[in-house]
This record gives C-alpha cells, sequence and structure tokens, in this order.
C-alpha cells in the first residue's frame, strides 16, 4: 500500500510541476539574409547611338542595352547582366518595345553578352520609341525585379550642303551629305531646285544615295553652274527610304553675289591682269613720244 501511495504522489510531481529546461530563457536568434542584386553592364555591340540632334535621345556609344535593327523584319536587344555575388546562373530577361504586345523574351547566363530578337517591330514614325528590358532572378522572380530603357528612332538624319564661293559660268561638282541617324539603314532620295531656275544650272537634280547604316554618310554629287550673276535661294529637299510616310526635309541655301577679292583669282588670272597692264603701259609710252 506504501508504494503505491509513493508511486502516485511521483505521478503527481511529474504531473503538475513544470520541466527545469522551460523555466531557462531563450536568446533572440540573429539571422543574415544576402538579396541579391542583377547588375547590366554596357555592351559592345551597340550600332545604334541615338540622335544627337535632340538631348533626350543622346546616346553614347556603349550602353546597356544594344540595338540593332537594319530593316524592318526585326529588332535586335542585347545586354550583359551579372549577379553582385558573381553567381554563375540564369537570368531571366523579357524586353518589350513601346507595348507588351512586342516582346522577346530569354533566360541568359550571368556575366555573358546575349540578347533577344522582336520580330517585326511595329515602330511609331512620328515619335520616339522606346525599348524596356525587365531583368529578374527565375527562381525567385520578386526578389528583384529591375529595368533598363533605351530610346530608339526607326528614321532620323541630318543634311548638309556646304557651298563657300563659285564663280558664274564655271560648272563645278556640289557635294551633298546626309548622316543616317535612324536604326533603319536605308538610301535617301534628293532633289534640289532654285527661286530662279533659269539662274542655275543643275545636273542631275534629283537622284538617290547609296544605303547606308546608323551614323554612315551617305553622298549625292550633282554638278552645277550659275548662269546669271543674281541674288538666288537653293533648295535641297531630302527623303529617306526606308520609309515612305516620311514627308519631304527642306533644306535653304541662300546665295548671294559678291565681286571677287584679288586671292580668289588663280595664277592665270593674274597673269591676265599683269600682261593686259604690260600692253596698257607699252601702248601708252609709244602714244606719249608722238
Amino acid at each position: 500500500m506504501k508504494k503505491i501511495v509513493l508511486l502516485f504522489f511521483v505521478v503527481l510531481v511529474l504531473v503538475f510541476i513544470p520541466p527545469a529546461h522551460a523555466q531557462i530563457p531563450l536568446l533572440p536568434g540573429n539571422f543574415t539574409f544576402t538579396i541579391l542584386s542583377i547588375w547590366v553592364f554596357p555592351v559592345k555591340n551597340s550600332p545604334y547611338g541615338g540622335n544627337p540632334v535632340y538631348p533626350n535621345t543622346t546616346m553614347t556609344w556603349e550602353h546597356p542595352l544594344g540595338l540593332e535593327g537594319h530593316t524592318k523584319e526585326y529588332l535586335n536587344v542585347r545586354w550583359n547582366a551579372s549577379y553582385s555575388d558573381g553567381s554563375i546562373r540564369g537570368i531571366m530577361v523579357e524586353c518589350s518595345l513601346n507595348t507588351s504586345g512586342q516582346k522577346c523574351t530569354k533566360t541568359s547566363v550571368a556575366g555573358e553578352e546575349d540578347g533577344c530578337t522582336i520580330m517585326f517591330p511595329a515602330y511609331n514614325y512620328s515619335s520616339l520609341n522606346t525599348v524596356i528590358c525587365n531583368f529578374s532572378d527565375p527562381i525567385n522572380p520578386n526578389l528583384y525585379n529591375g529595368t533598363v530603357n533605351r530610346s530608339i528612332q526607326p528614321v532620323a538624319f541630318e543634311v548638309s550642303a556646304p557651298l563657300s564661293s563659285a564663280t558664274v559660268g564655271q560648272e563645278f561638282t556640289w557635294e551633298v551629305d546626309v548622316v543616317n541617324r535612324g536604326a533603319l539603314a536605308t538610301n535617301f532620295s534628293v532633289n534640289i531646285s532654285s527661286s530662279l531656275p533659269g539662274a542655275v544650272w543643275v545636273s542631275p537634280s534629283t537622284g538617290n544615295t547609296s544605303s547606308v547604316y546608323w551614323g554612315e554618310i551617305a553622298k549625292f554629287y550633282p554638278k552645277m553652274n550659275f548662269l546669271l550673276a543674281t541674288d538666288l535661294t537653293l533648295y535641297v529637299f531630302v527623303r529617306p527610304t526606308a520609309d515612305d510616310r516620311i514627308s519631304w526635309y527642306k533644306l535653304e541655301i541662300p546665295i548671294k553675289v559678291g565681286i571677287a577679292s584679288l586671292p580668289e583669282f588663280d595664277m592665270f588670272g593674274l597673269l591676265q591682269i599683269v600682261l593686259l597692264v604690260t600692253v596698257i603701259f607699252l601702248l601708252a609710252v609709244k602714244k606719249s613720244k608722238y
């Protein structure tokens, strides 16, 4: 009987007295979380550089997004992305042109230059186009989600036609330069006219340049001859053939008539002046003897 009472007492102690280890306070734990970032470096293959005429589209030769689309069939987008800790694994990239309906996706290897292609891009020819690329970790897509964007113009160009001086009645070759500043490779139609058609002869007055890529210069060489010594204005009209919706660009060049100074004469002209003065002097001397 005593054994039963003792056993019952031991059970009561074990049930109603809390264990000793539960009374030991736990220290707060320390945990360190590392959120990886994705770095995007400038790519070497970046042929499109924007349009330096407009500051908001100015690009350097190296940009985090390389764009190349010489025809309307494609637009190549290139990048070079890495994880901040140097991890060699996939980076999910999604690039779109203007809207999410025009896009391409690629899981590229971190640290390697890569790219994707947007097929048959529908450019906006009346305003700037924007390429936006989203870079994310495919394992934790919501952990890091960053974007890089770049503006692009499918068609843009600059025209220059320097003309310092010319002599009435003497034929010369004129040079018209057109610099391609757009993504599309194109040649240019050139049309030259005058405010006084009878005062200047131009041949050919119309024609096409060769096709050039971004940054290259297309040249047009018409022959010219000013027939009258009068003030007039030359008009140079230029339009890219890459898209017929682009209107003609007009460059006006005012021509002012001036009297040639002595340095503008060549050696033959100077010799003629010397001979003429000599003959007049000899005739005057001969006449004075009589």
